[in-house]
């Protein structure tokens, strides 16, 4: 993507999906910009004021076929026009400067926005092209065969490659594509059959009646060959956090009273500062994992770590069991949250039975639109019991729910991408598990075999999502692993290229270079210190740059509060005014719920535009530097840009936390409000979102903090390798240039045969290169 859209989309914080067309109209050049200028300053924070103005519409009709309606429409016709600019013929973003120069002086945008806008249409940017990778991957093979692929290569290079550092490198890619996992997340109400349907995937009954019979806690199944399990209880903070949650919600009020009931003094022996774990017996966990196991240790179990030797999971595959998304403890509906954040994909299990609840359809939609998850398997249980029309009825009934959700949330353009990210499928657990655990006879006179259970097509679902040939991890992971290999066969390369060129000196002549080398080493080294001592200058400020951004966050976090009571606030008054009667809860809950989400989610990237700024500002200078010495950073030619280091980051972990507290304290206050009492009202919701938004301001900086601090070692380790290879060339150069004065006679006498294998290797590395690019 060139660079005006992509910094649109960092300084806006969306994602967007060709949903909605708009026709541009290309009128008067310079009134098409200053129209152009004047949507494209509409943001989050103003575009209420915006959309509602006949002036503003009448001037959007001059240059579009149809106005937008609400925000996401608004984002979509703003990233079409970017579009359009960067195709316009001859465009002149002058005038487009102006327009938001004018708009900044008439104080309709900040100064800070003005100085954003205007970066994203940087003249000497505009038109650059994306930098396609030169690393092309085949894409009629799957993960596995790419692996093989890969592993072949290696042992090809192990061949070739003589120093040991480059067969280190060689070592390190073999662990970095067998350390990948693959993660799976397992939802759905209590009783919907997620233990079964793992069961029968796992081909044992690991999970489920013979060992975490209605489990109650959160289960992580990896692979290993020494099968094993661990709990972990909840820490001090965590269970203070949950406490305090009993004062305003009655079930949790219950679980708090039950805990401390059964379990009195000795509760401090499990509630530690610092989370205690226990390694358990696997056949015993149901005593610690059962809401049905007397003695309740369930309560103070966080989480599960389940160690298993099945096949299923050798390939690197993890399994992320979830507890019933109706489970009263909203704290473990966070963890929940927090780990299918991270997971490649989610199987959200529903039994056909109960259709598609309202707590299923939240979750779903919630998943999608702010959970980082790309893939969905929603898998209908217990389809068995029912016929293939009444399957269908309820998954239209699910997409018809779904749509529902999304007009509730003003949503309404996220439909078909949602709808196209969703899988049905529906399956028999019982008769597939049946099958898998030695009792097919008993499924086959029930009229079932394999195939018809549905657990091998969610198998081949699995594997094509994760493992398969349009697999984005799998295209990420090889790319990664050949990029790997092909540094390490450039270095290679160079030093053969190095030894040759020194098989046609003579003794004499290979001294006075090794005297010449040692002259230059004392140089290089007063380089390598200047510029190692610059990087790690620049990480220190970089470092507190990001302490820095805290302020930033609270500014905007305080906006946030602002904007959520002022929407809350002027419904209650409008549903007074117009309908004399006070507004339903389901829509006060939707606003705060929209607002809330959709407001973290621009803070969060906001702050990631500033990061990246600051990061590239650095990058620039270090290139500069680098340049200065002979070295450089850049790609193909291409300027510095920092933004490659940071595609995948700030996209998950931030809406994690449950907000049902504050939802439902407002809500109580909306509820006993009065058409008199508006004011006071207002009041009394803006203290409690101050109160509320305490721990959410202190869950987002701590998660914004923790990225950036692993973004900056991650990237200062980039800025730092063309100096460390560098250093690396000069000493392997250095211990050649010994070896060969040191077997100088040797390699004389035997010059041709020697300058031969060299060549043959130098040709073997030129043809795996080209391999790897293949």
């Amino acid at each position: 993507m060139n660079l005006a859209n992509d910094y649109f989309l960092l300084y806006h914080g969306i994602l967007i999906k060709k949903e909605i067309s708009y026709e541009i109209k290309k009128s008067n050049k310079n009134e098409f910009f200053e129209i152009v200028a004047l949507i494209l300053s509409a943001n989050r924070k103003n575009y209420e004021k915006y959309l509602p103005l006949n002036s503003f519409n009448s001037l959007c009709t001059k240059i579009i076929n149809k106005t937008p309606n609400n925000i996401n429409e608004l984002y979509q016709l703003q990233y079409n026009l970017i579009e359009e600019i960067i195709n316009y013929e001859n465009n002149n973003i002058s005038i487009l400067h102006n327009a938001f120069e004018y708009l900044k002086n008439e104080k309709i945008i900040t100064n800070s926005d003005n100085e954003k806008l205007i970066s994203l249409f940087d003249p000497s940017e505009i038109n650059k092209k994306e930098i396609n990778s030169d690393i092309f991957i085949d894409d009629n093979l799957n993960f596995n065969e790419h692996k093989a692929e890969i592993s072949k290569i290696i042992e090809e290079l192990k061949e070739i490659f003589n120093k040991k550092d480059l067969k280190q490198e060689l070592e390190d890619t073999i662990n970095y594509i067998n350390s990948q996992k693959f993660s799976i997340g397992i939802t759905g109400v209590m009783n919907a059959g997620k233990s079964t349907m793992l069961n029968a995937l796992m081909g044992k009954e690991i999970l489920g009646s013979a060992v975490v019979p209605e489990t109650a806690n959160l289960t992580i199944v990896k692979y290993d060959k020494n099968p094993s399990a661990n709990v972990f209880y909840w820490n001090k903070e965590e269970w203070n956090k949950i406490e305090n949650s009993a004062n305003e919600i009655e079930s949790i009020k219950d679980f708090v009273n039950e805990t401390k009931s059964l379990f009195k003094d000795e509760l401090d022996n499990y509630i530690k500062d610092d989370t205690r774990s226990d390694k358990v017996d696997i056949e015993n966990l149901a005593s610690f994992t059962s809401a049905e196991a007397s003695g309740k240790r369930c309560n103070l179990v966080k989480y599960v770590e389940l160690k298993s030797d099945l096949n299923f999971l050798k390939d690197g595959i993890e399994i992320v069991d979830t507890p019933g998304l109706d489970d009263p403890v909203i704290q473990r509906e966070e963890i929940t949250k927090e780990y299918l954040s991270n997971c490649d994909m989610m199987l959200h299990l529903m039994n056909v039975s109960q259709s598609a609840t309202l707590k299923d359809v939240e979750f779903i939609v919630d998943a999608l639109l702010y959970q980082n998850i790309s893939k969905l398997l929603i898998v209908i249980t217990r389809a068995d019991t029912v016929s293939k029309e009444e399957l269908e009825e309820v998954i239209n009934y699910t997409k018809t729910s779904i749509k529902r959700q999304l007009h509730n949330l003003n949503k309404d353009s996220q439909l078909d991408y949602i709808l196209k990210t969703i899988k049905f499928i529906p399956i028999s657990g019982k008769m597939a598990l049946l099958h898998r655990t030695g009792k097919e006879k008993e499924a086959l006179e029930a009229g079932f075999k394999l195939e018809d259970t549905g657990i091998v097509e969610i198998e081949n679902y699995l594997f094509e999502s994760l493992f398969g040939k349009n697999s984005s991890k799998t295209e990420l992971i090889i790319k990664g692993a050949k990029s790997q290999l092909i540094k390490a066969i450039d270095k290679q390369y160079s030093a053969l290229n190095y030894e040759l060129r020194l098989l046609a000196k003579s003794k004499d002549e290979l001294e006075a270079e090794l005297k010449e080398f040692n002259k230059k080493k004392s140089a290089n080294e007063k380089i390598f210190q200047a510029m190692q001592e610059d990087i790690t200058y620049y990480k220190s400020d970089a470092k507190n740059y990001i302490e820095s951004l805290e302020a930033f966050l609270s500014t905007e976090l305080i906006d946030l509060q602002n904007i959520i009571r002022q929407r809350v606030v002027s419904d209650v008054k409008y549903t007074f005014e117009k309908e004399k009667k006070k507004p339903l809860q389901s829509r006060i809950i939707n606003i705060i719920q929209t607002a809330l989400k959709d407001g973290i989610i621009d803070v969060v990237r906001d702050y990631r535009y500033k990061f990246i700024k600051k990061s590239q500002n650095i990058g620039e200078i270090c290139e500069q530097k680098y340049h200065d010495f002979g070295f450089s950073l850049k790609h193909d030619n291409d300027n510095f840009d920092a933004r490659g280091f940071f595609q995948q980051d700030f996209k998950s972990g931030f809406l994690t936390s449950s907000n049902d507290i504050l939802i439902l304290k407002i809500t109580n206050l909306v509820s006993k409000s009065k058409a008199s009492k508006i004011q006071s009202l207002d009041l009394q919701i803006q203290k409690v979102l101050e109160e509320e938004f305490t721990s959410i301001e202190k869950s987002i900086k701590t998660k914004a903090k923790e990225v950036s601090e692993q973004l900056i070692d991650t990237f200062f380790d980039t800025l730092n390798a063309p100096l460390k290879s560098f250093e690396t060339k000069l000493l392997t150069n250095e211990q050649i240039l010994k070896e060969q004065i040191n077997s100088f006679k040797e390699n004389d006498k035997n010059k041709d045969k020697i300058s031969i294998e060299i060549h043959k290797n130098l040709k073997r590395l030129e043809t795996i290169k080209k391999g790897c690019k293949k």
